[in-house]
């Protein structure tokens, strides 16, 4: 993680009082309705992995003169559902249904900010929305879902923006409780959720809450909520896994010191969760986790321990700054790991530093790996290679290059590989196909196919946005980079997604939120040149700095990012 704590000493006294009141708990899950104490009080110190940037508060934008108007205005294309993590599985974030949103139209003076969504806390999940949901009234609305890190639900009209529901999952655990500065105001829900949909009046919101209910008594659920009302539609369970590690030692799932930070997926009936670490505190008690649950059931089936074997510095976090797992096509599930142990070694193993393609069963005797050379350096530096996530490129007819899958961490090096045989340990004839130097990424590349074929997206720390051409019949250098952006990223980079109407020339656009100190901007460009931004606004502020990592959600017309306390969006007025 970007910081490093450490913990105050906790007095002998205090120590003992909490053994003797939950004594078999104590840094393990607790039963769903328990107010027992299962964690110790945490004091902050705190370390910078990077040189803080200069505080700027920007300006509030104004409300467009027309914003009015933009709010009765009707999408003129097919409504589109965004259901998860930047759009699909791989993930590109690329919505490709999009007609009103072109370069021209958003760089227009039509464009511009037409409400802003005031809710009770930090939104670090990317918003979400399912178009023509009949309600449990018969109504039809395209339903607009945010969730805040104070651990509420809101579902909205798209159109007017009206609240159609509003539930709570709990009490949010406090900063301080957890031990962790990360994120001020709170941890609740700190993931993107997915939605499934089955009817035209049925769909599920599966999501992760953390929650506090008494002092020191922390839990992570897993929820599965009707669309239709936000009500639970069986018992929220526990996130619980645990395993006996080589020597008979008992890994657990460690609720004070873990959180589920990684987005949600999903694939034929099972949600994939991943699980990392509050600012590496407890580093030598905890692995990193990838969990799958049966959806319908909603019980763990499955689950992969990145540590196998005790070590000092276990950890191995899944966390990827907020990216979920990418899903292939044939059910192969990637993530990239943070800083920990990394060895292959029968009774040593650790995946810490790796890029891991597992099974859909995430079966540990099928488990492929990537992992730089450079391992140990990236450990000793705090530079997790899993601060950035991992994205499919989509294959197309005619390539003879392997399927490829990108990755990129706080090092600064995108690594091009073979999805289907990522590698190994880096070394001798073990190499990616290809490199490209970046800078440190707390960030994700996005993806799309336009008038001259497939682009990657990406913008590394202290970068600017940067499009790379697909060659998918070039076997070493498959990426060219053919365009750049004119605006830095600062020290992390960002996560783009990209809008367009399939193909057509004229119509991509390429979003991103540009984080700042503490102002978000909110910038779009022409996908196929790049070049300055078509248009630049304040879209909130964050509550600790530059660390928020969000993404926007694009979707029939209108753009949403979140910050702290609020969703702006965005849209055309004519």
């Amino acid at each position: 993680m970007a910081f490093r704590w450490s913990l105050l000493f906790v007095p002998a006294a205090l120590v003992a009082s909490i053994q003797m009141s939950a004594a078999a708990t104590l840094h393990w899950p607790l039963p769903a309705n328990s107010t027992e104490v299962n964690g110790v009080q945490q004091t902050l110190t705190s370390r910078f992995a990077l040189k803080p940037q200069p505080v700027k508060l920007e300006p509030p934008t104004p409300v467009h003169p027309h914003a009015a108007a933009g709010l009765r205005r009707i999408y003129q294309g097919k409504t589109v559902s965004v259901t998860r993590y930047h759009n699909d599985n791989y993930p590109t974030g690329w919505n490709s249904t999009e007609t009103d949103l072109t370069p021209a139209t958003v760089g227009s003076p039509s464009f511009g900010l037409l409400t802003t969504l005031n809710v009770d806390g930090n939104v670090l999940a990317q918003p979400l929305l399912v178009s023509n949901f009949t309600m449990p009234d018969n109504t039809v609305h395209d339903v607009l879902i945010v969730a805040t890190g104070h651990d509420t639900i809101y579902a909205y009209d798209a159109q007017t923006y009206a609240i159609l529901w509003q539930v709570s999952l709990g009490t949010y655990q406090s900063t301080n409780d957890v031990g962790c500065g990360d994120i001020q105001g709170g941890y609740g829900i700190s993931s993107t959720p997915v939605i499934v949909r089955t009817k035209a009046n049925a769909a599920t919101i599966y999501v992760v809450a953390a929650t506090e209910p008494a002092h020191l008594s922390f839990h992570t659920q897993l929820h599965a909520l009707d669309l239709g009302t936000g009500q639970d539609i069986k018992a929220p369970v526990e996130i619980d896994p645990q395993t006996k590690l080589k020597g008979g030692t008992i890994m657990h799932f460690d609720p004070q010191n873990q959180w589920n930070r990684a987005s949600l997926a999903y694939n034929n009936g099972s949600l994939y969760v991943g699980i990392g670490s509050h600012c590496d505190n407890n580093a030598g008690g905890i692995s990193g986790w990838l969990l799958r649950y049966d959806a319908k059931k909603l019980k763990l089936v499955d689950k992969f321990n990145t540590i196998e074997a005790p070590a000092s510095y276990e950890l191995s976090s899944v966390w990827m700054s907020g990216y979920s797992p990418a899903i292939g096509p044939d059910g192969k599930v990637y993530a990239i790991t943070g800083n920990g142990n990394y060895s292959l070694h029968k009774g040593q193993i650790g995946y810490g530093e790796s890029i891991l393609g597992l099974a859909d069963t995430l079966d540990k005797k099928q488990v492929d790996t990537f992992t730089p050379s450079n391992w140990q350096d990236l450990n000793n530096g705090d530079s997790d290679f899993g601060s950035g996530g991992a994205m499919l490129v989509p294959t197309v007819s005619g390539q003879s290059d392997p399927p490829l899958i990108l990755g990129e961490g706080k090092a600064g090096t995108i690594y091009v590989l073979n999805a289907s045989s990522l590698g190994g340990l880096q070394g001798g004839s073990s190499q990616p196909i290809q490199t490209i130097s970046g800078g440190g990424c707390w960030c994700g590349p996005a993806y799309y196919v336009g008038p001259n074929g497939g682009v990657v997206f990406y913008q590394s720390g202290g970068d600017v946005l940067r499009a790379y051409s697909v060659d998918p019949n070039n076997a070493t250098t498959p990426l060219s980079n053919t365009a750049s952006g004119s605006s830095g990223a600062g020290g992390t980079g960002s996560f783009p997604v990209v809008s367009s109407n399939g193909s057509t020339a004229g119509t991509g656009v390429v979003w991103l939120i540009n984080r700042g100190n503490p102002t978000e901007t909110l910038e779009a460009y022409n996908a196929e040149t790049l070049g300055a931004p078509i248009y630049s606004a304040n879209a909130g502020s964050w509550s600790n700095g530059s660390r928020s990592y969000l993404s926007p959600l694009v979707a029939n017309g209108r753009v949403y990012a979140g910050s702290k306390n609020s969703v702006t969006v965005f849209g055309l007025t004519d």
